[in-house]
């Protein structure tokens, strides 16, 4: 254990440590909207090395040329152990003192969530893939040093690994899963994919051993430490890989909990237990609208919390909200996405409909349902004078008003004529 003791007192891996925890908790905690969606803290723990993982390579790059810059490597070559031991000791310190920062953040984002949050876990696989292949960065930039000592190394190592991090974020499918950096965010709604998440654990785990098996290499260490780490470095990597390229770099389970906490009658207001903190406020904004759109065509009885996009549609007879996180404009933004669907106008907003009077009288109404008059803006005299005539209604004859056009709503044929 003496090389060891030696490695954390003189090299760069534990005096960086704490470093590297500031930098991934401020990464986390920048990711995060809110403590109590378990989803959410762990895709802000695995994201944490995206700006971690820099300053982690750039020093496992100097730490592995550093004794070849100062011509000390030769020690390496007359130790009275095997040539490898010393570059590997260094190396193994440097994973464990990253592999630590990592698991510290993780600790400092998860905990907050295990105290507020209403449903769910945390996902296990998701957090040691991102581990393994934060590990397996640091050991690759490890061999690069050794294999390349050059002075500007370290900072090329570092450069490089930013600039192809923010690259990957914008790619799809196998080559975003196979990268050891990435960021992903998944609804409470869905589920991480675990086969890949299990292969990625392999490849990752393969590409690390196979950078430690290089330097082995690299400093002429015993054939029979070198073909045994070769091959299991491969055999990892392959069999990871043909995992990740089998399931398409397939991250996210679409819908796997589909499922409701639902209050009221009047209409019913269902909601992910996830947000089950956030029942009471969707609740006031759907009654409110459930009583303006009373005794017309467009009353509702069951609104349903849904994820955005794919697997967005409510169970019959239903209306589908989406929010993303507990705040007030995502509440907001929920009451707008029950008006728009109560009022069937989604389509107003689109296509060649999208600049003209139907799709700016569809937003008086939707702006009434929701109770707040500055969403709409009118856009001329006639504009204004709709909106003049309409509010200045009773609520009786907005009703009853709503009741004779409900065609016109739902076709968005609506003219501010249809306000006279």
């Amino acid at each position: 254990m003496t090389p060891v003791r030696i490695e954390l007192r003189r090299g760069p891996g534990l005096w960086s440590l704490p470093v590297l925890v500031v930098i991934g908790v401020f990464a986390a905690r920048a990711q995060l909207d809110t403590d109590t969606i378990w989803s959410y803290a762990t895709g802000a723990a695995t994201s944490a090395p995206m700006l971690m993982a820099p300053l982690a390579v750039g020093l496992a790059a100097w730490a592995g040329g550093r004794s070849q810059r100062r011509g000390a490597s030769q020690a390496w070559l007359l130790a009275g152990r095997d040539p490898a031991h010393a570059p590997l000791v260094e190396a193994g310190v440097l994973v464990a003192c990253a592999v630590v920062a990592y698991a510290l953040v993780a600790t400092a984002t998860l905990l907050p969530t295990a105290v507020a949050a209403t449903w769910g876990g945390p996902f296990w696989w998701w957090l040691a893939s991102a581990g393994v292949g934060f590990a397996a960065a640091v050991a690759a930039a490890y061999g690069v040093g050794v294999l390349v000592p050059g002075r500007l190394i370290p900072f090329a190592t570092a450069l490089v690994t930013y600039l192809a991090t923010t690259w990957n974020l914008g790619q799809i499918g196998t080559w975003h899963a196979m990268f050891p950096v990435t960021i992903e965010m998944i609804l409470p709604f869905n589920a991480p994919h675990t086969q890949t998440m299990r292969g990625q654990l392999l490849w990752f785990a393969g590409l690390g051993l196979l950078a430690l098996a290089l330097v082995a290499v690299k400093v002429r260490s015993s054939a029979r430490l070198v073909i045994p780490a070769v091959g299991l470095s491969l055999a990892l990597a392959v069999g990871g890989a043909a995992v990740v390229i089998g399931e398409n770099g397939r991250y996210v389970d679409l819908n796997r909990h589909i499922t409701w906490s639902c209050s009221g009658s009047s209409p019913q207001v269902c909601i992910h237990p996830a947000f089950a903190d956030s029942l009471a406020p969707i609740s006031q904004r759907a009654q409110a609208i459930s009583q303006r759109l009373a005794s017309t065509p467009f009353a509702i009885t069951r609104v349903e919390q849904r994820p955005r996009g794919v697997g967005s549609l409510p169970t019959p007879g239903a209306i589908a909200y989406a929010i993303d996180a507990p705040a007030d404009d995502d509440y907001d933004r929920a009451g707008f996405d029950i008006a728009i669907a109560a009022l069937g106008v989604r389509s107003c907003g689109r296509g060649p409909l999208r600049d003209t009077d139907a799709h700016a009288m569809a937003q008086l109404l939707v702006a009434w349902v929701v109770g707040d008059e500055r969403w709409f803006v009118p856009r001329g005299p006639e504009q204004q004078q709709a909106k003049a005539r309409f509010l200045n209604l009773p609520l009786a004859g907005q009703q009853q008003w709503l009741t004779t056009h409900a065609d016109a709503v739902r076709t968005c044929s609506l003219t501010p004529q249809s306000f006279t």
